[in-house]
């Protein structure tokens, strides 16, 4: 089966996201354990909340174990808030707890001398060109966070908050959003649709009625 593969691991509300999904035409599965993974798509990792009690939460259903293996093998894998966070080497959050380390860095508090959490919209820019994503002209992004990575080669688009920090990271096959762009409007849906366009999801095609 190939579709996008939404992982369920009790970290979060998902309906925005599958609610984008449906807006968007692709075909997603819901997998709470690794069993359900589709047979081939990309693997969305989203997330809100503690990055131990998320990291926990992945360990005990298999996840922490299966998402380097999947990566390595080629399965693009695209991390949304917390997601994101996970994908990196670790974070002050939890500074006793190794993230996946599947793009470099460590995720640090945002700050200083700004209101923590960053919760609404800001402005974001291009670091370096990629393949999956137009250059932003400046667009408007929603947030939810506390901590983010900081500018590094990685950096796709950039965003400031008390500092300049990673909206968008992206290593191989292996991409991450720290805004919420299945909240973020019509740009948002944008550019979750080019993203995983270029991880290879395609849109269902609607049946055609019966003459």
């Amino acid at each position: 089966m190939s579709a996008i593969t939404l992982i369920d691991y009790d970290a979060g509300n998902l309906a925005s996201l599958e609610g984008a999904l449906e807006r968007l035409n692709l075909p997603f599965v819901r997998a709470v354990s690794p069993d359900q993974t589709a047979s081939s798509g990309p693997i969305v990792l989203p997330g809100v909340g503690h990055f131990e009690a998320a990291r926990r939460s992945l360990l005990e259903r298999g996840w922490w174990q299966l998402l380097p293996e999947l990566v390595a093998e080629g399965r693009p894998l695209l991390g949304i808030c917390l997601g994101l966070q996970l994908l990196a080497e670790g974070s002050e959050e939890a500074p006793r707890t190794s993230g996946l380390g599947l793009i470099p860095g460590i995720v640090r508090r945002l700050g200083p001398g700004v209101k923590v959490p960053h919760m609404g919209w800001s402005q974001v820019r291009q670091a370096s060109a990629h393949p999956a994503l137009p250059d932003p002209d400046g667009a408007w992004l929603y947030f939810v966070h506390s901590y983010a990575l900081e500018p590094a080669a990685e950096t796709v688009y950039l965003a400031d908050h008390g500092r300049p920090f990673a909206a968008v990271e992206a290593r191989g096959k292996v991409m991450g959003f720290q805004p919420h762009p299945e909240k973020s409007g019509p740009t948002g849906l944008l550019l979750l649709q080019s993203a995983l366009a270029w991880m290879g999801a395609t849109a269902s095609v609607p049946e055609a009625p019966c003459n």
